[in-house]
């Protein structure tokens, strides 16, 4: 009975001890210390525990971090029920000075309060902050402390300080709302809504020439963007609206499955001006145009785009780095005039494209049908010296090319009843933009030979027609059959 007494006796003693020294005032007075030490280790800073106390219902915590960054927490508690009421306050007015702590380095302040009621069934943590100058209020439920419910709003959240916060580059302003409603936060059980806009969006054109090595500079760019996104299971199916003075991007319904990270999403495209994109082509180029199509992307990439363009159709797939194109009854004079090349040869093109992207290789078979020649200086001097009227005539034929990186080897076969236009490995050289060519001219039955060298848009021309012409009318047309061959090629 003697040793019962006495573990009966130590056990109490203990008890009395532990709660002495932990929910009392003279045991908080002893804790404190300790607890000021760990926290000043942790944070690297000469951090005060400025009060600290703890009782068996409830208890008040108020930390200086270091100057005019304070956090403070305090509220009622059960140790039975596992309930709580508690009232939180973070305060940051200098984040910067955090920077060991957060292992980065924000010029930011950060306001953030709220509290945490319920218990282990049912736990509610609302908050509200002024995070980048915005206003924001979030709320979570939490069942068997998961999260079960979560909800939010931000209203004007400054775009350019979060980058600043997140140490990002400053390449775009803008304010942006974002409110979710997630009734169900189980990752394979999903069920909400996530809405957010962004507006007043400018991209920063300086920065993003320089990062991505653009030869001329972007233009300055504006732009807005609501998307509207549902969560159910593991999906998420997004809508989009995005609306630039460059190009408008419609997407009706993006889904992205979470567990499989797979992607399928169609799309609509409208560039409104195509000549304001010569930052990233490098060509000048006239007029606008729509696509649309589709994306998938899982174990493999595939996408497809059909656009109406020049009269005509442009239908293209691409299949991991394998891309195929169809160009279906365009009209060669509407992309002449897209490229701004001479318009001098009005016909329809049907063509295939097949390209593979990792290897930059490829092919373009065409054909030409139904041409004629418009009014130009050349077809002028071949009728005045040598009683050949080439207008009257219609054309067809092939166009051919074959791509190796910034090489491309490309023929002409163009033939009516009684003229032709040939050339074979005509080479054109996309990086430093030079072509070399020899193109037989068989008008009538009279023979023109036509050497073309050097830049593409200037090139050296070389002609041989004294069969043909007299020689004073060859120097006229040398000026321009550059400019006449151009708009074959």
């Amino acid at each position: 009975m003697k040793i019962v007494k006495w573990i009966v006796g130590i056990v109490v003693f203990l008890l009395i001890s532990i709660y002495v020294l932990v929910f009392t005032p003279f045991g908080n007075g002893l804790v404190a210390p300790t607890i000021q030490e760990k926290i000043s280790e942790q944070t690297k800073l000469d951090s005060t525990l400025d009060v600290y106390r703890l009782s068996l219902s409830d208890f008040e915590i108020f930390i200086t971090l270091n100057t005019n960054n304070t956090i403070s927490i305090k509220g009622d508690y059960s140790i039975f029920s596992q309930s709580m009421n508690v009232v939180y306050k973070v305060n940051l007015e200098e984040l910067k000075t955090l920077k060991d702590l957060l292992q980065a380095e924000l010029d930011i302040p950060l306001h953030l309060n709220g509290t945490v009621i319920g218990d282990a069934k049912l736990l509610v943590v609302d908050g509200e902050s002024d995070i980048a100058s915005s206003k924001t209020t979030f709320r979570a439920e939490l069942v068997n402390f998961a999260p079960s419910k979560v909800s939010a709003d931000i209203k004007g959240l400054v775009i350019e300080e979060v980058l600043a916060v997140l140490k990002q580059p400053h390449y775009t302003d803008g304010l942006f709302d974002l409110n979710v409603n997630i009734t169900n936060a189980d990752v394979q059980n999903l069920d909400g809504v996530i809405n957010s806009k962004i507006y007043k969006g400018k991209l920063d054109s300086k920065y993003l020439t320089g990062t991505y090595g653009f030869e001329s500079m972007m233009p300055r760019t504006t732009y807005d963007a609501v998307t509207s996104s549902k969560l159910s299971k593991d999906t998420v199916e997004t809508k989009v609206d995005f609306n630039s003075n460059l190009v408008n991007l419609d997407v009706k319904s993006a889904k992205f499955n979470i567990t499989t990270q797979a992607l399928e999403t169609d799309y609509k495209v409208k560039v409104h001006n195509l000549d304001r994109l010569f930052f990233v082509s490098q060509r000048h180029l006239k007029g606008n145009i729509i696509a649309n199509g589709e994306v998938k992307k899982g174990e493999d990439l595939d996408f497809s785009m059909y656009s109406n363009i020049a009269d005509g159709k442009l239908v293209a797939k691409l299949h991991n780095d394998d891309f195929t194109a169809k160009l279906k009854g365009m009209q060669t004079l509407k992309v002449l005039d897209m490229l701004l090349y001479p318009k001098i040869f009005k016909s329809l093109i049907n063509a295939d494209v097949v390209y593979n992207l990792a290897e930059a290789k490829g092919t373009f078979d065409g054909k030409l049908s139904q041409g004629k020649f418009t009014k130009n200086q050349v077809l002028d001097l071949a009728k005045q010296y040598a009683s050949v009227n080439m207008y009257k005539e219609t054309f067809s034929g092939d166009v051919n090319a074959k791509i190796n990186k910034e090489k491309i080897i490309a023929s002409l076969d163009l033939k009516s009843n009684r003229s032709s236009i040939v050339t074979k490995n005509t080479l054109l050289n996309t990086k430093s933009n030079t072509i070399n060519s020899e193109i037989a001219i068989n008008a009538n039955g009279n023979p023109i030979g036509v050497k073309l060298s050097g830049d593409v848009n200037k090139p050296k021309v070389d002609i041989d027609a004294e069969e043909l012409i007299k020689k004073e009318a060859t120097k006229a047309i040398t000026k321009e059959v550059g400019k006449f061959f151009k708009g074959l090629f």
